[in-house]
């Protein structure tokens, strides 16, 4: 592993955001002990703040290759990281921090890209200008191509997440995933772990806040429900999220006929 411990240092803006939140008010000192460790929670408990201020304390990187610092709605994970302490085995700068949103208009950003490139090479193609002017946007849709492969703009968003992800993997990263399910239907789930679990070997370390029961069944993850704003750890079958899955799969009007 590469981030051992996150602690938090003593604050004088504990009444306000994000001090406030009860898991970070009790955060005190949290140990990775595992390559993958998860945080489970509802809504509004406090874990994708969490992973933003990791984030922004490890310095980090968008999916996209931009510092957290270009998004102006990580202002409080960058407070946040300021006030968080890591402590490492090995330092190190590989990996992303993913979010649904930013990774939603990267995607977006990219097929714009392609589609810009190709029309202006086909319009210096058929017209009186330089050949020459066409080379910088033949570079562009290269290097696509190159990274992610034919026929990105046709690809879904669950497609392209899975693409991107596996171009942007780099061995020895730290890779930090808010609610990576939100784009990927239960299948792509799957290939998604399966790529993780191609990552561990090389090395890989994933911090992970879902909803997902796929996700959470990550092989010999640790996993750590937000409670009584608290981390407490948790075995699988003990977490709601699989219970009430299970229960509403086995008998879906047992819950719909109350509704």
């Amino acid at each position: 592993m590469h981030l051992k411990t996150i602690s938090l240092q003593q604050q004088d803006t504990f009444n306000e955001y994000p001090f406030d939140l009860p898991v970070i008010k009790q955060l005190e000192t949290f140990q990775f002990q595992k390559p993958i460790t998860i945080f489970v929670g509802d809504n509004g408990t406090g874990k994708s703040t969490l992973l933003e201020g990791i984030a922004a304390a490890a310095e980090s990187i968008l999916i996209g290759g931009d510092n957290l610092d270009s998004d102006d709605s990580l202002e409080q994970a960058r407070v946040l990281g300021e006030a968080l302490k890591l402590s490492w085995s090995i330092k190190t700068k590989k990996g992303f921090f993913f979010r649904a949103n930013e990774f939603i208009r990267y995607i977006n950003r990219l097929k714009e890209m392609q589609r810009e490139a190709k029309l202006t090479v086909e319009e210096i193609k058929h017209s009186e200008r330089n050949q020459l002017e066409a080379m910088p946007h033949m570079r562009t849709l290269h290097e696509l191509q190159q990274l992610y492969g034919d026929g990105l703009e046709t690809l879904s968003h669950g497609e392209s997440f899975l693409t991107l992800f596996q171009a942007r993997f780099k061995k020895d990263g730290l890779y930090i995933l808010d609610e990576p399910e939100a784009p990927l239907s239960p299948l792509k789930q799957l290939s998604l772990i399966s790529l993780i679990k191609e990552m561990l070997n090389e090395n890989g370390q994933f911090i992970i806040a879902t909803h997902s029961p796929i996700l959470m069944a990550l092989p010999d993850a640790d996993i750590y429900l937000i409670e009584d704003g608290k981390l407490q750890p948790k075995a699988y079958d003990e977490l709601e999220h699989v219970q009430l899955t299970r229960d509403f799969l086995n008998d879906p009007m047992r819950f719909l006929r109350h509704l």
